[in-house]
């Protein structure tokens, strides 16, 4: 995470060889990379020719193969992008670059359930976000960058409960005590019945 012009995607573009980093140097295998703009990874005018029918019915987009791929949502669009890059050989990495902008509630969901799915396979899942709320669904540790160097480098409870700015909605208002919304309902409930 962090702000704009933080590295966050130079990062991830590093990290799948687009660009060469400035010093050290990057090691491992396949680097799959959805960056932030997915009509980029679209490369016919239907949606069923991007992929077959059996991988567009597992992210929800079956029913719209005929469609160009210019006309579907945004969070469409992204579930389209990120399954052409998922699809062949299992990679070492999944780099996800803004991958939940567009999406609603009911997709993000969903998208942190792949991603762990992707995680339990045994593939790394590196994303980055300003969406503190998806971050929190997800992520186990979370970096927080500045001008390309790691700020904070903790367990995503500890880097997103403080502050205002990297802080998801539910710590925001209930000062770091929970992350999420069913948490903080939780907590609620807990503090609203008597002893």
């Amino acid at each position: 995470m962090g702000r704009n012009g933080a590295g966050k995607s130079t990062l991830l573009r590093i990290a799948a060889g687009l660009l060469a980093p400035t010093r050290g140097r990057v090691r491992g295998g396949r680097v799959a990379l959805l960056l932030q703009n997915p009509d980029d990874y679209a490369l016919h005018d239907r949606v069923g020719d991007e992929l077959p029918a059996a991988d567009l019915a597992a992210v929800g987009l079956g029913a719209l193969a005929d469609r160009h791929p210019r006309d579907l949502s945004g969070g469409e669009r992204q579930r389209l992008a990120l399954a052409i890059v998922l699809r062949g050989e299992r990679p070492a990495v999944v780099c996800l670059d803004e991958p939940t902008r567009g999406m609603d509630r009911g997709h993000k969901d969903a998208l942190v359930e792949r991603c762990r799915a992707i995680a339990a396979a045994g593939t790394a899942v590196v994303v980055a976000t300003h969406d503190a709320e998806f971050a929190a669904a997800l992520a186990d540790r979370t970096v927080l960058l500045g001008d390309g160097r790691p700020v904070a480098d903790a367990p995503t409870a500890e880097v997103l409960a403080g502050g205002w700015y990297f802080a998801t909605q539910t710590a925001r208002i209930l000062g770091g005590a929970a992350l999420l919304p069913e948490d903080g309902a939780a907590l609620l409930r807990r503090e609203a019945v008597p002893a």
